[in-house]
């Protein structure tokens, strides 16, 4: 089954796309996509939206936007983990062409 592994980092860029319960620690989203037809709109746009779920479930909000350090750490954390799923679709769109030449 295809799946990507979503995960952020706060304070470093740390891939796959991870959460900010600590500046070090490392959350993993599985994002399947094996049932979407990607070459399609409609399988893209779910991809998206999921990828999307992914990313607010392991980049919680800061409670309060007053807080800049936090808010700024949440978007590092959002933009890292949306990176992090567009290269890992990226490599298993590669690995996906290599293999259909065998």
């Amino acid at each position: 089954m295809k799946k990507l592994a979503l995960s952020a980092a706060l304070g470093a860029a740390l891939l796959p796309v991870t959460a900010h319960a600590t500046e070090t620690e490392t959350v993993s989203v599985a994002v399947p996509y094996a049932d979407l037809d990607l070459t399609s709109e409609a399988g893209q746009a779910t991809l998206d939206a999921r990828i999307d779920a992914a990313v607010k479930e392991v980049c919680a909000r800061p409670d309060t936007i007053r807080d800049l350090k936090a808010m700024n750490a949440w978007a590092a954390c959002r933009k890292s983990a949306a990176a992090s799923a567009t290269e890992q679709l990226g490599a298993a769109d590669l690995a996906t062409e290599f293999f259909a030449l065998f």
